[in-house]
């Protein structure tokens, strides 16, 4: 089980209505994540249209309780003399996001409109909000090879759908590797409904037993091959990506860039996996 910080930030509302409300409305949200509840600042007199631009911070675990893995927005307008009206409430499911940043260390759902709605599913206008995840992850240097003493040969397979790539072994490394290699992957997209993900398995090369599996690190690339056959191109600069044993423990971090280049005539489109090596903690 991982746990770790779910960053919300709330930014805006557009188009609010309210039909049993007299005059402006004076607008602010209730923000619920299974038992947690966070309240906004009341927008004053900002009437259908409010802004707010405020973060607040959820305790998540992944996988948790039976809970679902939602944030319930419910929007409200301060009364003074009555009680507070309802104006619609919007849901942001937050499970996808919770298991990649389990798996990867953060992960984020960019400022994106949704739907304000009703009990009916009546449109009552929409909110802009952004979520990130981010796992606690223990103080540590590096955990890569600390089971066989530190005295481990690193190297690396690199699997896409059924394509694999397998890097050189970095002799006598132990656990602070450098490769600077780079591997080619044919990808198509939208292709088959197998997970767009690169996996990286990193390993410790042995003369005479099997070969330690020392921990895995998972890139999810669905984003970037939309972005990429839509302009040409796109790319992922080399970032730190963590790198987690079979039972979740954080076992160190692996350095990766990504391009993604469109088949042009007479070529083979290819997803570029460069430029990459394990940083120094």
């Amino acid at each position: 089980m991982a746990s770790g910080l779910m960053e919300v930030q709330l930014v805006s509302a557009k188009g609010l209505k309210c039909t049993d409300c007299f005059g402006k409305i004076d607008p602010y949200v209730v923000i619920q994540y299974k038992t947690q509840q966070h309240k906004s600042s009341v927008a004053q007199g900002q009437g259908k249209n409010p802004t707010w631009n405020e973060k607040f911070v959820f305790r998540a675990e992944y996988p948790g309780n039976g809970a679902p893995y939602k944030l319930i927005f419910k929007i409200m307008d301060r009364d003074t003399f009555s009680k507070d009206d309802f104006l619609g409430e919007a849901t942001i499911y937050v499970e996808d996001l919770l298991a990649q940043g389990a798996e990867n260390g953060t992960a984020e759902l960019p400022l994106l409109k949704y739907s304000v709605v009703l009990a009916d599913k009546t449109y009552r206008g929409e909110i802009q909000v952004g979520v990130t995840f981010t796992r606690k992850v223990e103080k540590v240097t590096d955990h890569l090879g600390e089971e066989f003493g530190g005295n481990i040969d690193p190297y690396v397979v690199a699997q896409y759908k059924s394509q694999e790539h397998e890097s050189s072994v970095a002799q006598g490394k132990g656990g602070n590797p450098t490769w600077n290699e780079k591997f080619t992957f044919k990808v198509e997209y939208p292709g088959n409904r197998d997970q767009y993900k690169l996996i990286l398995k990193i390993m410790d090369k042995d003369t005479f037993t099997s070969d330690d599996f020392l921990g895995q690190a998972t890139i999810y690339v669905e984003e970037l091959l939309a972005l990429g056959m839509e302009n040409g191109t796109s790319q992922i600069h080399p970032r730190k990506y963590s790198v987690i044993a079979a039972d979740q423990s954080y076992r160190g971090e692996i350095q990766v860039g990504i391009t993604v280049t469109r088949k042009a005539e007479n070529e083979t489109s290819r997803e570029h996996f460069g430029g990459w090596k394990e940083s120094e903690n």
